[in-house]
């Protein structure tokens, strides 16, 4: 697995831009093979991790951004015969460069929209007329180094947030509205109004670590009583008259298929409620759940009162009515049979108001930033 290769790129463009510039020019300095080195660092991490927010948090913490930023200064002030002098003046001329070209790259993406004060901050105090020297004290002293290099989480924290609240994913919401509240809480204690990076990893980490086996245990929940609500409808419905020509047995085609169709409903029939029991077995040994409880379930509740049960409230009433006909050896009796053929002619199995995967599609990250008002103009 790999790092998003477009976020890469969006990540990364600027640093890839100044790197070539660097050859074109024919700077050989160390600063500029350092500043190789360190790009060859940051594509490498981005083939070797696989989530954005842990490789661009890693970046920052181990000043991968500054220590490139710092070499590339350097690199084009060492450089004399492409650059000129390596007086203090060209280094500042240098740096403010660079970083003007950053920003620059930066806000062609609406979505670096959060990162643009920092850099215009650096930008702002390099273009007040202080020597080099005295700009690179100031901006330590003033932390805008620490803006630099400190992670930039707020929005993107928000923008979980919203995400897990609009696909109804209750642990996900409390997760990301607690890390939202440990992050301003570090903002909120630092002098310069950054959290510190590593202190910020620490804790986000601690709070993921804490939910992973709450959000695992959700799922795997949500999972298995999903598949045991399909089994019982699967079974009731091979009963029914449109079983025959239904895709769940159909066979594969040719001279046979037909035989296989009747083979494959057979087994739905005959196989199916011993399968459910070996299923509600495992159900309540690991969660101490049994068949009832799936219903006042909050992972269940969840589903229903957000509309992402696929199943209508008539399908489930029938589903919860046959279940305990479904036994080894057994038929359901003609009534249920009944209810089943007339859902599926009406398709009254179908929850109408059920949330559609439109509805749940988050708007892009830029629009998000615009709509918080966090895009400058």
């Amino acid at each position: 697995m790999a790092v998003d290769p477009g976020m890469v790129d969006t990540v990364l463009g600027t640093f890839r831009g100044m790197a070539g510039q660097l050859k074109d020019a024919g700077n050989e300095s160390d600063a500029a093979k350092e500043c190789l080195a360190i790009l060859a660092k940051m594509e490498a991490l981005a083939l070797e991790m696989d989530d954005l927010g842990a490789w661009t948090t890693k970046l920052s913490t181990d000043d991968y951004f500054v220590d490139f930023s710092t070499n590339y200064g350097q690199a084009l002030a060492q450089n004399t015969t492409v650059d000129g002098d390596s007086s203090d003046e060209q280094l500042m001329q240098n740096t403010l460069q660079a970083y003007s070209d950053s920003l620059t790259e930066l806000k062609k993406f609406p979505g670096n929209a959060h990162i643009w004060p920092a850099v215009e901050k650096v930008i702002e105090l390099g273009k007040s007329g202080l020597s080099y020297p005295l700009f690179l004290k100031e901006c330590e002293e003033r932390g805008l180094f620490l803006g630099l290099n400190s992670p930039h989480a707020g929005p993107t924290i928000q923008y979980d947030l919203y995400c897990a609240e609009i696909s109804f994913r209750p642990l996900d919401r409390e997760m990301y509205t607690k890390q939202l509240a440990a992050y301003n809480a570090l903002v909120a204690k630092s002098a310069f109004g950054y959290p510190d990076p590593v202190e910020w990893e620490i804790t986000r980490q601690k709070i993921e670590w804490e939910y992973a086996p709450r959000q695992a245990q959700w799922k795997a929940i949500e999972d298995r009583w999903d598949r045991m609500l399909d089994m019982v409808q699967d079974w009731i419905d091979s009963f029914c008259s449109f079983a025959p020509h239904d895709a769940r047995w159909a066979g594969m085609g040719g001279v046979n298929s037909a035989a296989q169709t009747r083979k494959n409903i057979e087994r739905t029939q005959e196989c199916e409620p011993g399968k459910l029991k070996v299923r509600e077995d495992i159900f309540q040994r690991y969660f101490g759940l049994g068949w009832d409880d799936i219903f006042s379930h909050e992972t269940f509740r969840n589903q229903l009162e957000s509309g992402l049960l696929f199943q209508s409230d008539e399908a489930l009433q029938l589903i919860r009515d046959v279940y305990p006909q479904m036994l080894p050896g057994q038929n359901p009796s003609s009534d249920l049979i009944a209810r089943a053929e007339a859902q599926h002619s009406s398709q009254g199995y179908l929850r109408a108001n059920r949330v559609s995967a439109a509805d749940m599609q988050p708007m892009p990250f830029p629009e998000f930033l615009q709509e918080r008002g966090l895009i400058q103009a």
